[in-house]
């Protein structure tokens, strides 16, 4: 009886450890994102910058502008291109891509529509 419990625990576990979604970090999805919609100008010259609970109940990953290995710009600075706002709950993602007021405008679905 024991090997059965033994047998039938390892095989749940491995079954579990199987069946659970590999989740891609939320700033790789984003360069991902990005990327494939070709939303910058040089996507070699940009790094995203996750910030876990960045606002409440929200996670955000910055796109700042990279000022080293070839790309142009004061090295000890890296403005943000712009934002993307992930809801914890629903996972719905906004940004601020398409606003002239980054502080103060509002946010659109992301990745935008073409």
């Amino acid at each position: 009886m024991k090997t059965f419990i033994y047998i039938f625990s390892l095989c749940s576990t491995l079954f579990t450890m199987s069946v659970k979604a590999v989740e891609v970090p939320l700033d790789q999805l984003v360069k991902k994102i990005t990327e494939q919609r070709k939303l910058l100008r040089d996507p070699e010259c940009a790094e995203y910058l996750y910030i876990p609970n960045g606002e409440p109940g929200m996670d955000i990953v910055d796109v700042v502008e990279k000022h080293a290995g070839g790309c142009p710009g004061d090295p000890q600075t890296q403005p943000t291109i712009f934002s993307v706002f992930v809801d914890q709950k629903t996972h719905k993602m906004e940004s601020n891509i398409d606003m002239d007021d980054q502080v103060n405008g509002t946010r659109s679905v992301f990745p935008p529509k073409n």
